[in-house]
């Protein structure tokens, strides 16, 4: 079974989230930031549920300090649903945000649509722009010399822009591509990813070569 931490000080919640995920998961708990600090050095896990207004060092915080050291996806629980804080949180290396309060359906259907961009494997291996190395085996992505830390969102979404070189991927095709659903009109989750994203692969993020904006999508040039 894939293990799940959570990491909730609310008693209440924490325990109805459990049940929620108790047929098909093992889920740890932690009830603070400092706690689940430790769990992840010695323990890997499979998804990470944070809640972002925990005592102490609060969720946003806490994902900007591990991100580098997990690849699992981390998916915000958070009564909190201004626009700021979301774009915060996903800025911070979130791959997903749900808004409290939520059902079992729909928090499993996250996790599960998480899991699978985290842990899909295709047959070809190397993809390759210009200086830009994809390989698909490893999960592996390299500028250069330089290997470049993705979360399973961002790899996922360099994935299928590279795959569909050339061709114009609109804003709610690349959602429903990445995030498996709808996007109901509502594609701000794509636009912090990429703007993460470019920081990452870009040269100059503000003039990029690899993934161009045009007024429906974006297009992965051709020509590398």
């Amino acid at each position: 079974m894939n293990k799940v931490l959570l990491v909730e000080n609310n008693k209440e919640i924490s325990e109805i989230i459990q049940f929620y995920l108790k047929d098909d998961y093992i889920t740890c708990l932690a009830q603070s930031a400092e706690d689940a600090l430790m769990m992840v050095d010695n323990t890997v896990y499979d998804v990470i549920l944070l809640d972002i207004l925990l005592p102490g060092i609060d969720g946003i915080e806490f994902c900007s300090q591990i991100r580098e050291k997990v690849y699992c996806p981390i998916i915000f629980i958070s009564c909190l649903n201004d626009e700021d804080t979301i774009v915060k949180g996903l800025n911070m290396g979130g791959d997903d945000y749900i808004v409290k309060p939520f059902k079992g359906p729909l928090l499993r259907a996250h996790i599960e649509a998480n899991l699978r961009r985290s842990r899909v494997f295709r047959g070809e291996s190397i993809i390759q722009a210009n200086d830009l190395m994809l390989d698909q085996k490893t999960h592996m992505v390299k500028k250069g010399d330089e290997e470049i830390l993705l979360s399973p969102t961002e790899y996922e979404i360099l994935y299928h822009m590279m795959k569909n070189r050339g061709y114009l991927i609109t804003f709610d095709d690349l959602y429903s591509a990445v995030w498996n659903q709808s996007s109901i009109g509502d594609v701000r989750t794509v636009f912090v990813h990429i703007h993460n994203l470019r920081k990452k692969i870009e040269t100059d993020p503000s003039n990029p070569e690899f993934i161009i904006t045009r007024h429906e999508g974006y297009i992965f040039p051709a020509d590398f």
